[in-house]
């Protein structure tokens, strides 16, 4: 099912990412609308770094994750940058291939992407 813009995909990410988190889940919200992002902006979160400086070489994955409420983990991608929006395959398949190094043990990976269906939202649930 194809899901339009502002229809509230990212508010029920962050509840559901809040709502196991006081469960006692470890959790992480990788924020996989490469060219809109938000998670930062609605948690009031600042980032230094984010997906585009991992994907221009200057830092790994694991260096961008910043700590939401309640613990959960943030993956933040960034917002108004066309060029993290328009990821060749190689670039895509080395952004999925990046999660596998990943150090931070969680119990669940959400992945907020973009709205519609397009190869990148299919390929990051493929991946999922």
């Amino acid at each position: 099912m194809e899901s339009p813009p502002g229809v509230g995909k990212t508010n029920i990410t962050l509840n559901m990412a809040i709502s196991m988190a006081k469960q006692g889940k470890r959790v992480m919200v990788f924020d996989a609308d490469l060219g809109l992002a938000n998670i930062d902006v609605m948690l009031g979160i600042r980032v230094g770094r984010n997906l585009s400086h991992v994907m221009a070489g200057l830092c790994d994955l694991q260096d961008i994750i910043v700590e939401g409420p309640y613990g959960i983990k943030i993956i933040p991608a960034s917002s108004g940058t066309r060029n993290m929006a328009e990821l060749d395959p190689m670039q895509h398949s080395g952004l999925i291939r990046a999660f596998s190094s990943l150090q931070d043990d969680v119990d669940v990976l959400l992945i907020d992407t973009a709205a519609g269906i397009s190869d990148m939202v299919l390929s990051f649930a493929r991946a999922s």
